[in-house]
């Protein structure tokens, strides 16, 4: 009965419904948080620095599937600026820094 009971609490702990492209954007928004070098100046730095963050892994999951809905109308209304071979790049550009494991490997994602 306890080996039963441990096997519903596994199953239930198992994550679902991340997909692959959010996984994707996340990984690529985690490199661009450790390599770019965003302002940090002023009383609402870490608010501006996470909302960066933010704002480009919601556009990077928007490229991916064309969701817009978790886009905060500025980022939508840029979204919907960006012409076909701008959304092919950054969807290049997140798969390449998805993988890059430092930032010389990041930097070479923008080439």
């Amino acid at each position: 009965m306890r080996a039963v009971s441990l096997l519903l609490l596994l199953a239930a702990c198992k994550p679902g419904g991340v997909s692959k492209e959010a996984e994707l954007c996340s990984k690529a928004a985690a490199m661009f948080e450790r390599c770019e070098q965003l302002d940090g100046s002023g009383s609402d730095a870490a608010l501006s620095h996470e909302l960066t963050i933010d704002r480009w892994r919601g556009l990077c999951r928007a490229v991916f599937t064309g969701e817009t809905a978790q886009l905060m109308s500025n980022a939508r209304e840029l979204y919907q600026s960006l012409d076909d071979g701008t959304k092919a790049g950054m969807r290049k550009q997140a798969e390449c820094t998805s993988k890059a494991t430092n930032c010389l490997e990041y930097a070479a994602c923008e080439q």
